[in-house]
């Protein structure tokens, strides 16, 4: 059974019991772990956006390894160097 999260293998390298997950069908793991991540990111979100749209905005761009995105990001909002949330990147990249 293939494990392309490491949760299985990790537990096993540490010596603890086996995840009851082992001897199941990973297209059915994988879908349930689909369906697990799509709710974390709602979940995350409407977090970000109790404290407003550019905060919102701003954690995606800052997670993100795009320059361009961070760059928009900086435009959309106006930001500068000064500004709290203005995003460094490599304007050349």
């Amino acid at each position: 059974m293939s494990d392309p999260h490491g949760i299985i293998d990790q537990k096993r390298q540490e010596g603890g019991m086996m995840s009851f997950l082992e001897n199941e069908n990973q297209m059915v793991i994988d879908a349930e772990l689909q369906e697990i991540a799509e709710q974390l990111l709602d979940d995350w979100m409407n977090s970000n956006l109790d404290e407003g749209q550019l905060y919102a905005d701003w954690r995606i761009a800052d997670m993100s390894s795009s320059n361009y995105l961070k760059g928009r990001f900086n435009q959309h909002y106006d930001l500068t160097p000064d500004n709290q949330y203005y995003l460094e990147f490599d304007e050349e990249a």
